[in-house]
């Protein structure tokens, strides 16, 4: 049975009887929903339940092994991802590291030389926002991991996708910065119709940000379970 979670607003991403095998073991299996815009999922469950190969399945880096996934998107860049290892640019500033998440919709000529200046000055609202507006000639290699997580969350926002897919976003902040970060996530998506499927693993953070709940079954497959969350929006 398909789980519609916002059924006002066309759906940005279908997912239909999917299942996902790893090294002979079925993660999940017969998993459908469809979420449009507004909708915030969190995915939950134990360590080595499925949730970040579900998220890499969704954001098509890996194909599933039943099912399937359909995406409609008004958006020049459909989703963008958040990976847990947050895939930086070592040898770049803060600044360019964000920077570079504008290249989708600016062609090589016009970033040859420097970014436009529309660019450069919404990442650094977002730097700002995010609490590393020293940080922005510093190579992404010497920062710590929560400046690298949060530098990740504002390189993915700057690509401005309609989906956004979010591995552990926040794991390495303390509460406060991740609730910031996460209204950050919400009101950049959300506030521009698009929709949230984001991995978390602190209940509180789901409770406070997300309208929708996914928890995996690391033992069942079949036995995950969508529902609403009964919230403290922040």
């Amino acid at each position: 049975m398909e789980f519609l979670l916002n059924q006002e607003h066309p759906s940005a991403l279908k997912v239909k009887d999917l299942g996902l095998c790893m090294n002979g073991r079925w993660l999940i299996r017969k998993l459908s929903f469809s979420i449009g815009e507004g909708d915030f999922l969190a995915i939950t469950g134990n360590s080595g339940s499925g949730k970040s190969t579900l998220l890499r399945c969704l954001a098509n880096f890996i194909r599933p092994d039943q099912g399937t996934i359909e995406v409609k998107s008004v958006s020049k860049i459909p989703y963008g991802m958040i990976f847990q290892d947050m895939q930086l640019s070592e040898g770049a500033s803060a600044l360019n590291n964000v920077l570079s998440g504008s290249l989708g919709r600016n062609s090589f000529l016009s970033t040859l030389f420097r970014f436009p200046q529309r660019e450069k000055e919404e990442a650094l609202e977002l730097i700002a926002t995010l609490g590393l507006q020293k940080k922005i000639h510093q190579w992404s290699s010497t920062l710590s991991g929560g400046e690298r997580q949060r530098l990740a969350i504002a390189r993915t926002l700057l690509a401005h996708p309609q989906i956004l897919l979010a591995d552990e976003p926040v794991a390495s902040l303390d509460r406060d910065s991740a609730n910031q970060a996460l209204s950050l996530m919400k009101h950049s998506i959300l506030g521009n119709r698009g929709c949230i499927v984001c991995s978390l693993h602190d209940h509180q953070h789901v409770k406070n940000h997300a309208s929708h709940e996914l928890h995996i079954d690391e033992v069942e497959p079949e036995n995950w379970k969508i529902c609403p969350v009964q919230s403290n929006k922040v």
